[in-house]
């Protein structure tokens, strides 16, 4: 079975996950090297009233849950392999898991900055743009092109099944 060619779209969305990734690697790796958060101009006054003495425990979960799995990411949206453990997690079986995996990202990124403005009582133009960007990497994902290039052949399902069924 030949498989879909990839839109303009998709190699869009790879992209912005890509610059997502970077961003995150680069922001929670400062944060991990220096907790104070002086490297990247965060004064640790932000914290106060919160249960964190330092950036280090952010810094970690940028850099893994925000760097590190999109990196995951980038290589699975490109070339869509079928690995049955990456699967468990998948809602939406009727698409592939990598395609389900960047919505679950774009929300946590998203999710992510809105705590960040809430917990730190403050705003800035980075995280309104961090923000807008997890926003944009939704948007793409959803984009009919995309989802159409990530959904699963059910009827490979159903005569998988089938056989199944049959063999039994």
């Amino acid at each position: 079975m030949k498989s879909k060619a990839k839109s303009i779209q998709v190699y869009i969305l790879i992209l912005l996950v890509t610059i997502e990734a970077a961003c995150a690697l680069f922001g929670g790796y400062s944060l991990i090297k220096d907790p104070s958060g002086e490297a990247i101009k965060l004064p640790l006054s932000l914290l106060n009233g919160t249960i964190f003495h330092n950036f280090l425990i952010p810094g970690i979960f940028l850099f893994i849950a925000l760097g590190v799995f999109p990196l995951f990411l980038i290589y699975s949206l490109y070339f869509k392999p079928r690995w049955k453990f990456a699967n468990k997690l998948n809602i939406y079986s009727g698409y592939h898991w990598a395609w389900t995996y960047t919505l679950f990202t774009s929300i946590i990124l998203i999710t992510w900055i809105n705590l960040l403005m809430m917990i730190l009582d403050t705003g800035s133009l980075i995280l309104g743009a961090t923000g807008l960007f997890g926003i944009l990497i939704l948007i793409v994902t959803l984009l009919p092109d995309v989802k159409s290039f990530y959904r699963v052949n059910s009827n490979r399902k159903k005569t998988e099944f089938i056989r199944n069924e049959e063999n039994k």
